[in-house]
């Protein structure tokens, strides 16, 4: 299973055709997920025209909670970062924490990401 980050569903919420095509590359393969904090940021943004679409969208991944080990991986990223003094957004530490604590890939276009230095975290181009 992989974890799309708020980035990528943002643009599928935007219907750009490169998301369906990555995410259809790996429904193939296997389940797709996404995080709590995603959906609460793709849906605290959706319009009320657009709402229906980002609903049956969210509906095609696997929502990962936050619980426990995801806030033992957040505060280590945090920690992490903080005495390299590269940081990043608190929603990105809480993301970062649920894929790292389900073991999964994530997958952004966020560069802010790399400072994590995981082998876990593919960062895609900018489209």
């Amino acid at each position: 299973m992989v974890v799309f980050d708020t980035s990528l569903l943002i643009d599928a919420s935007r219907k750009k055709k490169y998301v369906f095509d990555l995410i259809d590359s790996y429904l193939g393969k296997e389940r797709i997920a996404t995080t709590i904090i995603t959906q609460y940021e793709l849906l605290r943004g959706a319009s009320k025209q657009n709402l229906t679409f980002v609903l049956e969208l969210l509906n095609r991944f696997v929502v990962l909670d936050f619980g426990e080990d995801a806030v033992d991986e957040a505060v280590k990223a945090y920690k992490s970062l903080s005495e390299k003094g590269k940081m990043i957004t608190e929603l990105d530490f809480l993301i970062a924490g649920i894929a790292a604590a389900n073991n999964e890939t994530l997958l952004t276009k966020d560069k802010d990401f790399l400072n994590l230095e995981s082998n876990k975290i593919i960062v895609l181009p900018q489209h």
